[in-house]
């Protein structure tokens, strides 16, 4: 089977190991065309995706999923240029970040369904690259009518082509049945979606209920164990739901970016010493994969999580 990657389809068979949701960069095009480079230099950020990615490739990644949404300063020639330098296949996303904006608000949902129908069906930023998955979005405040619309706009996208959705969302408030209650309204099945940021809980009870609904869960903030839920609940939490035999239904990543606009300052992140980052693109293989391993689980598993299921995930091929 195809997916597309920005250079092109690549047959599943091809992924090799995946990262499900990584950025290059995460910095409002606002922004960028008003403080040039006191907010960002196109050439620095190409410069450190590829050093930083490259290191992933080195240990063995082959594929990336870049989850920008196009109101996060989302960039398809950032990530042409990294994928034709690195050798990676680098997936696009398109979609609509959580955010209520009126460049949205007060669009009609087949206006905003139709410019997410354009990047599949014709590319994205004028060049043939397409999206290999959509992207949403679900805060802590839950559904808005505006946050409604979009979702009901890339449920119908999703149906229509085919394509897999990643759902942001915050577990702390149970958001998910809500999410793949809407989702499944649209005709997109429960296992073409990832339930984002599941592993910023370590409630069992309510992860557990997710996965019997068929979706899959994003175990992938493994780049903010500094500031959020530390390493060992992450990897604990991971292992008792292979114990449990959830491990088919995980998938693993970091959501880090190059450069993160959110709060990092551009003068701070390019002095940087980027490429020695303890919380860079190889911390799954360097810290979490090892942890995983010493918890007893089978190789076949750990080894699963970045091979096997994201594959499995891109086929729709399964529903526990």
């Amino acid at each position: 089977m195809k997916i597309q990657s920005v250079l092109g389809p690549v047959d599943t068979a091809d992924l090799g190991q995946v990262l499900m949701h990584e950025h290059l960069t995460c910095a409002d095009w606002s922004m960028r065309m008003n403080f040039g480079s006191r907010f960002y230099e196109a050439d620095k950020v190409t410069e450190m995706s590829c050093g930083m990615l490259g290191k992933a490739a080195q240990q063995g990644v082959a594929t990336v999923v870049d989850g920008t949404p196009v109101n996060l300063g989302r960039d398809v020639h950032l990530m042409r240029e990294v994928a034709r330098r690195t050798g990676l296949n680098i997936i696009a996303s398109t979609g609509f970040y959580y955010q209520e904006e009126p460049w949205l608000g007060f669009r009609d949902e087949e206006q905003i369904y139709d410019l997410l129908m354009g990047d599949c069906t014709d590319g994205i930023q004028g060049t043939d690259s397409k999206p290999g998955i959509l992207k949403a979005g679900v805060a802590r405040a839950g559904g808005t009518p505006l946050l409604n619309k979009v979702l009901h706009a890339t449920g119908r996208v999703a149906a229509e082509t085919g394509l897999p959705i990643f759902c942001h969302h915050d577990p702390s408030v149970h958001s998910g049945g809500e999410i793949l209650d809407l989702f499944e309204s649209c005709g997109v099945p429960a296992n073409r979606v990832i339930l984002g940021h599941s592993g910023d809980t370590t409630e069992l009870e309510y992860l557990t209920a997710m996965l019997e609904r068929g979706c899959w869960l994003g175990m992938d903030r493994f780049g903010f164990c500094d500031r959020d839920l530390g390493l060992e609940p992450r990897v604990d939490t991971i292992a008792r739901l292979c114990e449990m035999g959830w491990g088919s239904k995980l998938l693993l990543s970091h959501d880090l970016a190059a450069y993160l606009a959110f709060w990092d300052s551009w003068e701070t992140t390019k002095n940087s010493d980027y490429l020695h980052l303890e919380e860079d693109f190889t911390f799954i293989h360097r810290r979490v994969l090892p942890a995983l391993r010493e918890r007893g689980l089978e190789p076949a598993v750990v080894d699963g999580l970045l091979t096997a299921n994201p594959r499995i995930f891109f086929e729709g091929t399964s529903s526990h």
